[in-house]
């Protein structure tokens, strides 16, 4: 840099770079690792481990690969890939060179993932084995396993520490699921990022021993989990495919003492009889969220697995808006809180508000706005979506919910799952926690389909345990005793799976479209 206001910082580095005073920056997300042991494994894949030394010098040959490739700051980098161990080299990488990094989702349909690249322009698309097939021509691309390792291996790695990065430049662009409409772009900067991953610190107690397993695709918001591990020095076991089994044997094999699953995950594990035999005893840290959890499959969770739990209610725009802590996972004491979302976590103001952004009263349902560090700067170029989402400076969540006289968020559900039936609000979720109590429903979902009477009526998508047969005029009545008859669903049906996402959000785009389709709107 040439600026007469730099001038060069001799402290704490062994070759003297050039900083500006004018420009607040940040650590690196290796900087307490490699000062505290870099020779610990900072990630372990499927087929090879790397140690955080291993790991700071391929990001260094990546600027280098990046830069002679013509990419410049501010320039995207798209990641195509299953959880790879280069998940983590190419973001410290990206926070480095000044790049962007664009992880998209392996799961969309070709069309969704060339949306994805024609929005975000990247100058690079690294992928993984298989993922070349049907990407547009004209992105120049890295294949690891192949071109991506080959460049990494003609470039030597620069043995320095790594310098502060810039606090207010973009460093990864996190597009949204889409289950309320098309993918936008959330932009974080490095210091949305910093304080995310500072937040995590504090509220899941993170230390240098602890061995996290990601469960998670880390294209998603749950990659700022797997990252808060990193910058303190813990291990992260990276998880490919869900399965009970290789859970199990992860969580054994290399004592895991922290993992993060979404409640469908959970629901299967502790639903399977592998669990009361498996080794489990490391795990001392349980965090969840991505969707709400019935309290009953979590009242069974918390029996079975004995370890600490954390619910992370937010949205990939906002990082954790607020957490339901270990102390509040108590099915006997304060079995209501279960079905809570808790209360605000480090950093996140959040308010209830009505349609005129005017704050609710304490059990008055109301949209869940939030400020705080860790919130998105807005929607890479959408900034009519960026002015809407952030009204008076606030992130507007499109979730609803009511506090208690304590305090804590009670989440009824979207704005735009909720069903009115003859003029009542119905919110979903209430229904469905209601649902997951039969003893025959594994999993189920409640949408709002069109009636000529009442305008939408509620219609129940179960999925059955194995070996039950649930009978659905039953299951009816079984909610109709539990609930206000306007909000028992009047329908129901028995499919074989829910549409999921890459995370395990059940689309109800999709369970709804057959019902929807050829109506003038999707509400009535």
């Amino acid at each position: 840099m040439d600026s007469p206001n730099c001038e060069v910082l001799e402290a704490h580095f062994a070759h003297p770079q050039p900083v500006c005073r004018d420009v607040i920056r940040v650590p690196d997300l290796l900087s307490f690792p490699l000062a505290h042991d870099a020779t610990r494994a900072a990630v372990i894949g499927v087929d090879r481990t790397l140690s955080f030394a291993a790991v700071h010098a391929r990001a260094n040959q990546l600027v280098a690969v990046l830069q002679a490739r013509g990419l410049r700051v501010g320039d995207r980098v798209a990641l195509l890939a299953r959880n790879e161990v280069e998940y983590f080299e190419i973001q410290i990488a990206a926070s480095r060179g000044g790049f962007v990094l664009v992880p998209i989702n392996f799961r969309l349909a070709p069309a969704e993932i060339a949306h994805i690249l024609n929005d975000s322009q990247p100058g690079v698309l690294i992928h993984g084995p298989g993922f070349e097939v049907g990407i547009e021509a004209w992105i120049p691309m890295l294949a690891l396993g192949g071109t991506y390792d080959e460049a990494l291996s003609a470039e030597a790695a620069a043995d320095v520490l790594p310098l502060p990065v810039d606090a207010g430049a973009a460093c990864v662009i996190l597009y949204t699921s889409g289950t309320t409409g098309r993918p936008k772009g959330a932009v974080l900067t490095n210091h949305a990022l910093l304080a995310r991953i500072n937040a995590n610190l504090f509220d899941y107690e993170v230390n240098t021993s602890d061995t996290f397993l990601q469960c998670l695709p880390m294209f998603h918001i749950a990659s700022m989990v797997s990252y808060s591990y990193l910058a303190a020095g813990g291990t992260n076991v990276l998880l490919k495919d869900f399965s009970v089994e290789a859970v199990l044997d992860l969580i054994a094999r290399h004592q895991v003492t922290a993992a993060l699953m979404v409640p469908t995950m959970i629901n299967t594990l502790v639903n399977s009889s592998l669990v009361d035999e498996a080794d489990h005893a490391s795990l001392r840290t349980l965090i969840y969220g991505a969707s709400p959890i019935p309290p009953v499959v979590l009242a069974r969770a918390i029996e079975k697995l004995s370890c600490r739990f954390y619910q992370a209610f937010g949205m990939t725009e906002t990082s954790a808006v607020t957490l339901l802590r270990p102390t509040d996972h108590d099915p006997v004491r304060q079995p209501g809180l279960l079905a809570s979302a808790g209360t605000p976590a480090m950093g996140m103001v959040m308010r209830l508000v009505d349609d005129r952004d005017e704050d609710v009263q304490v059990g008055e349902t109301g949209e869940v706005i939030c400020q705080g560090p860790a919130v998105m700067e807005g929607y890479w170029r959408n900034p009519e979506a960026t002015a809407e989402a952030m009204r008076g400076g606030w992130m507007h969540t499109g979730d609803l919910g009511y506090r208690d006289v304590s305090g804590y968020l009670f989440v009824t559900d979207r704005k735009k799952d909720m069903i009115i039936s003859g003029g009542e609000n119905v919110y979903p979720r209430e229904v469905e926690d209601v649902l997951f109590e039969h003893a025959d429903i594994l999993e189920a979902a409640v949408i709002g389909v069109p009636d000529e009477r009442w305008g939408e009526r509620v219609h129940a998508v179960i999925v059955a345990k194995p070996g039950a047969l649930p009978e659905l005029q039953e299951v009816l009545q079984f909610v109709r005793s539990r609930l206000a008859g306007y909000k028992a669903p009047k329908s129901a049906e028995l499919v074989d799976a829910l549409p999921k996402n890459a995370t395990g959000k059940v689309l109800k785009t999709e369970l709804r479209k057959r019902f929807w389709d050829g109506q003038t709107r999707n509400v009535n």
